[in-house]
């Protein structure tokens, strides 16, 4: 169990960077594979965060790992690890079916930009807004907010506060 947090805390923080150099480029990027039948599954939303959202999934996933060891069973329940996060801040969502998919133009200001994405996923509408930031290896997303209908959340909250986890 111990193994397996670790192992996908590691694969988090040495997960292979992707440069680019236009803020809209990436967030295109993101949503590419969600057009493409099958190919979202395998995309690792951690691959376009920032250093300093990266710290905070790590943070949280420490956390968690924590809580799991010492929770009463000692960290011996042979079940399945939660992971960071019980969904995929992108679309969300756990799972995808992306139609009417809308990238925003970027407004960038200076090493800051903030790009608006829209789409259904499946039947619900969602709204997102990605806050970007520039650093030496090209544009990374540094948080996303859920606008859209439904439970409004900002992913740097969620992460720091676990607002959801039960105590």
């Amino acid at each position: 169990m111990r193994a397996i947090l670790l192992a996908a805390l590691l694969a988090l923080i040495a997960a292979p960077a992707l440069a680019f150099d236009d803020a809209k480029a990436l967030v295109t990027a993101i949503y590419a594979p969600y057009q493409t039948p099958g190919a979202a599954p395998n995309q690792d939303p951690a691959q376009y965060y920032s250093e300093r959202l990266k710290g905070l999934v790590s943070q949280h996933a420490a956390k968690a790992t924590q809580a799991v060891l010492s929770s009463p069973n000692g960290g011996t329940d042979t079940g399945d690890a939660a992971p960071a996060l019980g969904f995929n801040p992108f679309i969300d969502a756990q799972h995808s079916l992306l139609m009417d998919l809308q990238v925003g133009e970027p407004v960038v200001m200076g090493d800051k930009a903030m790009a608006t994405v829209s789409f259904h996923n499946f039947d619900q509408a969602t709204l997102l807004s990605l806050s970007l930031v520039k650093d030496p290896d090209g544009w990374k997303i540094d948080d996303v907010a859920s606008l859209g209908q439904g439970e409004h959340w900002l992913l740097s909250w969620l992460l720091q506060y676990d607002p959801f986890s039960v105590n």
